[in-house]
């Protein structure tokens, strides 16, 4: 599950590096999700059904595992709780995914003098060359205040027969991009340690693992964590492996 502003399957950006080939290569099935780039969680929750339906028609098997980056684990866990598909998911995986929004979020929305709409109106133009039928820009950013996500929260619960995992990341004053650290260091005034776009407070749900940190690369990004490639710095964090690592986890555990 991709996060916000991206779309599986188009040329412009490469989301997901080497890890879908990767895994295949090592003998795991592998599927995207194809949901739409700007869309709000339930709309994209509906796609993401029918894809995983489709694909366990296909792969004849009873269950999934969900691996899900940034908004994709929030959209992940409306679908399990509220569409119905309890008994289809094994464990959903959330890497730098808002649980309790972030405060990036609301200072877009809430605190930056900037002709709102009309911005939203390009970004769903963009939405448009990429792919998304009917994109709400504006709808899926508010979606990710603190404000919107303390009522999702309280509406949107667990679901007992569900392994839920998350992991964080963050960027720290000795990363080596300034991009990245002038993000971090707004972030960090508003919600403490953060990968530059989510803090790790925001990212903890079920069962916490802990941050994403090999002994080279202690601090990592939003976008370094899946080796997303356009906006990734740290060519030496090796986030194929680490996927290889959570899926074999979940295999010795059962999922």
């Amino acid at each position: 599950m991709s996060g916000l502003g991206f779309k599986d399957g188009i040329n412009i950006v490469d989301y997901w590096g080497k890890i879908p080939d990767f895994l295949k290569a090592h003998g795991c099935d592998v599927y995207t999700s194809y949901q739409d780039a700007f869309n709000s969680h339930s709309d994209n929750a509906i796609i993401l059904k029918h894809r995983i339906v489709n694909i366990l028609e296909k792969s004849q098997s009873d269950k999934i595992n969900i691996i899900a980056h940034s908004k994709g684990g929030l959209e992940s866990r409306y679908m399990i709780s509220k569409l119905g598909m309890d008994k289809k998911v094994a464990s959903l995986t959330m890497l730098g995914t808002p649980n309790r929004g972030t405060s990036l979020a609301d200072i877009i929305i809430g605190k930056i003098p900037l002709p709102k709409f009309t911005i939203a109106r390009l970004v769903n133009i963009y939405a448009k060359m990429i792919g998304d039928k009917r994109p709400d820009s504006m709808r899926a950013a508010v979606q990710l205040t603190k404000s919107f996500m303390k009522v999702f929260n309280e509406d949107v619960l667990d679901v007992e027969d569900v392994y839920y995992q998350t992991f964080a990341s963050h960027v720290t004053r000795h990363y080596p991009n300034i991009l990245w650290r002038t993000l971090a260091g707004i972030l960090y005034a508003f919600d403490g340690e953060n990968d530059g776009l989510v803090s790790i407070e925001s990212a903890q749900w079920g069962h916490y693992r802990g941050l994403i940190k090999t002994l080279d690369c202690p601090s990592v990004s939003h976008a370094d964590m899946v080796g997303l490639k356009q906006f990734r710095v740290l060519k030496q964090f090796k986030s194929h492996w680490f996927f290889v690592n959570i899926i074999h986890e979940l295999k010795e555990m059962g999922y």
